[in-house]
């Protein structure tokens, strides 16, 4: 099987399956373990999915062996087997409009598959400005902290694009006390707007920037 593509449906099956509690395919199963076990010949969990995989009418065990490889492996879903993350992200994105809308950017902002990265989700601008990384992975969506920061880092990424920054040197969010841009980051468990100038301040959350400009 080796790795590229064809792994990677066979572990979003596999994952979708464990999801929906559906039958598990067994030669799908065995074929996943034992490529792993060409690499990581001690890997156990792999070593449970293959036994687990020839061993019939256990359905219990074949479940609990995928989704204990799975774990162990370090599988991500994407967006369309977690399509809750996705929607985080839509959620997030909202937070990201209210921001705008309180520093007076009235242009538009969505959320794009770019063809580069085609399992990411990147922010496009009215300008279709999407930043300057590959997008957000399906990972830094697996909560709401994590999507929040991500989504508002793509589209402080993509609206600086719009706003020519390297030629302008107009930054956005801009901090209001001492005017170089902001960055997201997660502190104590919310979201917010970084300065790091006068030793590092919060701007504001994220979502929030019209009730810290009051």
């Amino acid at each position: 099987m080796g790795g590229g593509p064809e792994l990677e449906r066979c572990l979003d099956a596999l994952y979708v399956a464990v999801r929906d509690g559906a039958a598990v395919d067994r030669q799908a199963a065995f074929d996943i373990a034992v490529n792993e076990l060409e690499y990581f010949p001690l890997h156990v969990e792999a070593r449970e999915l293959a036994e687990a995989s020839v061993t019939s009418g256990d359905e219990a065990r074949l479940v609990s062996a995928a989704r204990a490889f799975l774990d162990a492996y370090g599988y991500e879903p994407g967006f369309e087997q977690a399509p809750e993350r996705f929607a985080r992200l839509e959620r997030a994105l909202d937070a990201v409009r209210a921001d705008m809308r309180a520093t007076g950017l009235a242009g538009k902002v969505r959320l794009v598959r770019p063809d580069q990265a085609p399992r990411n989700v990147a922010v496009e601008t009215w300008a279709g400005d999407r930043g300057w990384t590959a997008g957000i992975l399906p990972s830094e969506a697996a909560s709401d902290l994590s999507a929040l920061v991500a989504v508002a880092e793509q589209a402080r990424q993509a609206i600086m694009e719009s706003l020519q920054y390297q030629s302008t040197g107009r930054a956005w969010p801009a901090c209001p006390v001492h005017g170089p841009g902001t960055s997201p980051v997660a502190r104590h468990g919310t979201g917010v707007w970084w300065c790091d100038d006068g030793g590092g301040h919060v701007a504001a959350e994220i979502g929030r920037w019209a009730a810290r400009c009051v």
